[in-house]
């Protein structure tokens, strides 16, 4: 403007070439913009504005001055007002004015729908419903916009959910959506947040040094698409790493399986998932070695590179899945777009910053936690619904729109925005001169109200036929004023648990077999058995009786370990199984999760405990300071939980170090990590005991370190069948290698968790061998058979597979 003024040739210039100048959305000029107009501006100028749809304020602009400025062309030229309105019907546009300015009409002019009778509201124009949960409001808007879809054959793409920030909002949405069939489109997530993107991003990261190797981040690259793994198959193959490790390697699992990826260290079978991982990494560090390479190129050899788990490319098969349509169509249409965005967003980075490297490109793309100015050309996506943010909808119509998340707090949002640049006090010192800054930030945080008034007026009006208005009442979260004033409006006064809306039956195959299954039971059996068997020979799989869980025949009844076999028995698997027969063998076979970092640290414990025997130079100090270093690949996470978690693991060396000094002068260690096998009838014992000692008489004495914190009790632990069976292996001359003796002197358990300042013990007096062969003789037989005793224990609060127990009631809504 100013330059204007200084070079008037130059605004003559433009004048002269810009005969006319249309301006649509006046209402979102700025001061600076609006004089730049008037400098410009000949005598054919058009000005479109609506001062209740303006929603730049942030960004400087001035509803408030605006009819001030409109007189300014009012008096040169004429003004046209529009009465009529185009994009909303009556009805939602009234709403929207009663929400923005006031609210015109009586009553009986405004149209009512009953939120409580979802069945009898598809048809309305406006439906506000209240819900307990995102999940119950996500669903409802699912089902209202598959029965427009098909029962009244509306377009997907006439639809859309309006939301104010994203956020968990979007999120709930999307899963329902695609629970219901529904093709989605969102915009409102930053690539970093993508799924599907974030592990190439995370492989990345790790070629280029900016991540370090950590047992989550193993886990996240292995469980990827390219990965192929699962959670059964990723505990079986850390356990193939331990097993397989030299006798003089003492790493532990989550350090084998770095190595295993980062240098290839893969000596074991079956490890498919390891290789792909580790190979698709060699490649990025290989295309790294060109000094030219930007951040397209790494991810293109990425994306290349990457293969799912039966060896094809990726690329090809989610594209033959995006071709194949349905519920996995969708959702890989929505991948590839996503991947389309990501290389997008790689070459404009290397058009502005043409010698930039990869680092610099995915370094910033990671960082980012909100959605870039993203101007690529996705997929013709002709018929999806659209969730977006009401500033992307701005300009923008649909014929049913679902206006989502009208929450306290989060809509109306009358937090102070304080923008960088700070362009909302820029606009306030124009328009009420020098005023101190705290009076100026007073000024424009009065005018937030106003603001959110005309997001709600723009969202609401983006509604041609039909407005669906939701929120969420419970206990810590409540449906904001606008929404309260909307419900008002639509159905008076209604007591807010009287008016939770129910959620109906999804409109899907698999709700509706569901639903027919039901009545098989009841009044109506012949009539829904006849309608499953139209849906089975229609070719609907959700009908088809043998796919229903329970239908089918048990596949076999023969024992899991033949008559003549011998039966591996663990030590600790023995006294698993006394405590719940159905726990033991769902975990034997894989249903356990993978090492939590207190399994971890207790792994790293029993390691620096061998040390110690191995290496008697070794203070307490040394160990400690091993321990530091070690600690990242212990406990990847960083805070003040893992300061305690460190303090903790600490203390347990120090318990150590002094019942190490201690035990020694008493006893002689024969061995550490002293593994042994021997056979007792059909039994085949295997395991390692942590210490094994000599008294003063000959005699062979055991001693497990426990890194708990709950002791167990001095009579638990006379009985404990692990520490018996420790002893029955000395008594069976297990250890023969190590010692002759063959008489046990009892064992001890160690806790080096405990509270007490020194560590807890609890001793086990030597056991009679005849009953403890019995015992692991029945036992062996038990675990050979073909069924197996669930039991209600005092570890049934922390059972991982209490969701597939007879006997608790998760597991039995699974089996029933």
């Amino acid at each position: 403007f100013h330059h204007l003024k200084e070079n008037p040739s130059i605004g003559e210039e433009l004048r002269a070439r810009f005969i006319t100048i249309l301006v649509d959305e006046f209402q979102e000029s700025d001061p600076a913009q609006r004089r730049l107009l008037r400098e410009l501006g000949g005598s054919d100028v058009i000005l479109t504005a609506d001062a209740d749809s303006a929603i730049g304020r942030f960004r400087g602009a001035d509803p408030d001055q605006l009819d001030g400025e409109l007189d300014h062309y009012r008096n040169r030229g004429t003004q046209i007002v529009l009465h009529e309105v185009f994009r909303s019907v009556p009805a939602v546009f009234e709403i929207g004015k009663g929400v923005a300015g006031e609210f015109r009409g009586s009553a009986s002019q405004r149209h009512r729908t009953c939120a409580l009778s979802s069945e009898e509201s598809e048809s309305e124009p406006v439906i506000v419903g209240r819900f307990r949960s995102l999940s119950e409001e996500a669903q409802f808007i699912a089902y209202q916009f598959r029965h427009a879809h098909l029962i009244d054959g509306r377009p997907w793409s006439q639809m859309a959910v309006i939301l104010r920030t994203p956020g968990a909002q979007a999120a709930a949405l999307r899963r329902a959506f695609s629970q219901s069939g529904i093709p989605v489109a969102s915009d409102i997530e930053a690539l970093s947040n993508n799924p599907a993107i974030a592990p190439f991003l995370l492989l990345a990261q790790i070629a280029l040094g900016q991540k370090h190797f950590t047992t989550e981040a193993c886990e996240r690259l292995l469980l990827s698409e390219f990965g192929g793994a699962d959670s059964v198959s990723l505990r079986r193959i850390r356990r193939a790493l331990i097993a397989a490790r030299a006798e003089e390697d003492h790493r532990t699992g989550a350090e084998l399986l770095i190595a295993a990826i980062d240098k290839g260290e893969i000596d074991i079978e079956g490890a498919k998932p390891l290789h792909q991982v580790h190979e698709l990494l060699t490649r990025a560090r290989k295309v790294l070695r060109r000094s030219t390479t930007q951040g397209e190129d790494l991810l293109w050899e990425i994306w290349m590179g990457a293969l799912t788990s039966d060896g094809s490319s990726l690329s090809q098969a989610w594209r033959r899945q995006a071709l194949r349509g349905g519920m996995r169509g969708a959702a890989a249409d929505r991948d590839l777009d996503a991947m389309m965005q990501l290389f997008e967003a790689a070459r404009r980075f290397a058009e502005r910053f043409p010698h930039s490297k990869a680092e610099s490109f995915i370094r910033q793309i990671a960082q980012e936690n909100i959605l870039g100015d993203v101007i690529t050309a996705q997929g013709q996506r002709i018929d999806v619904v659209e969730i977006l943010t009401v500033h992307s909808a701005k300009g923008r119509e649909w014929e049913i729109v679902a206006l989502a998340g009208l929450q306290e707090g989060l809509w109306p949002n009358l937090r102070q925005r304080g923008s960088l640049l700070g362009s909302e006090r820029l606009v306030e010192r124009l328009r009420h001169g020098g005023l101190a800054r705290k009076e100026l930030e007073a000024v424009s945080a009065s005018g937030l109200v106003e603001d959110e008034r005309r997001l709600l007026h723009v969202g609401v009006t983006r509604a041609k036929s039909r407005l669906i208005v939701t929120a969420v009442q419970k206990d810590d979260d409540e449906p904001s004023a606008y929404f309260e004033e909307i419900a008002s409006q639509v159905f008076g006064d209604l007591d807010a648990e009287s008016s939770l809306t129910r959620v109906p039956r999804p409109i899907t195959p698999a709700a509706l077999v569901s639903t027919l299954r039901n009545e098989l039971h009841g009044e109506n059996a012949d009539i829904a058995a006849s309608l499953l068997k139209r849906m089975e020979s229609e070719g609907i799989p959700a009908a088809e009786v043998n796919s229903w869980a329970g239908v089918l025949p048990i596949s076999s009844t023969a024992p899991v370990v033949a008559p003549d076999s011998l039966v591996s028995v663990s030590p600790s698997s023995a006294e698993s199984f006394t405590d719940c027969g159905v726990k033991w063998f769902l975990e034997r076979s894989g249903g356990t999760n993978g090492d939590s970092t207190a399994q971890v640290l207790g792994s790293a414990i029993h390691a620096f405990a061998a040390l110690m025997e191995e290496q008697p130079s070794l203070t307490e100090d040394d160990l400690v300071a091993k321990l530091r270093e070690s600690w990242k690949l212990i406990d990847p996470n960083s805070g003040w939980v893992s300061a305690a978690q460190l303090k903790r693991a600490v203390k347990m060396i120090e318990k150590f170090v002094r019942y190490h000094k201690a035990s020694v002068e008493e006893r002689e260690i024969v061995g550490v990590e002293a593994e042994f096998k021997v056979t007792i009838g059909r039994a085949h014992i295997r395991g390692s005991v942590d210490r094994l000692e000599v008294t003063a008489d000959g005699e062979l004495f055991i001693v497990d370190f426990k890194t708990g914190a709950n002791v167990i009790t001095k009579d638990d632990a006379s009985t404990n069948l692990q520490m018996q069976a420790y002893q029955l292996a000395v008594i069976e001359g297990g250890f023969s290698e190590r010692h002759e003796s063959r008489t046990s002197a009892g064992a001890e358990l160690v806790y080096l968790g405990s509270k007490t300042v020194e560590a807890s013990t609890r001793r086990q007096p030597p056991v009679d061998a005849d009953v403890i062969r019995e015992i692991i003789s029945e036992i062996a037989e038990g675990m050979s058979g073909s069924q197996f005793l669930a039991t209600i224990n005092q570890r049934c609060d922390q059972c991982n597979v209490r969701n597939a127990c007879p006997i608790q009631s998760e597991g039995r809504a699974v089996m029933e």
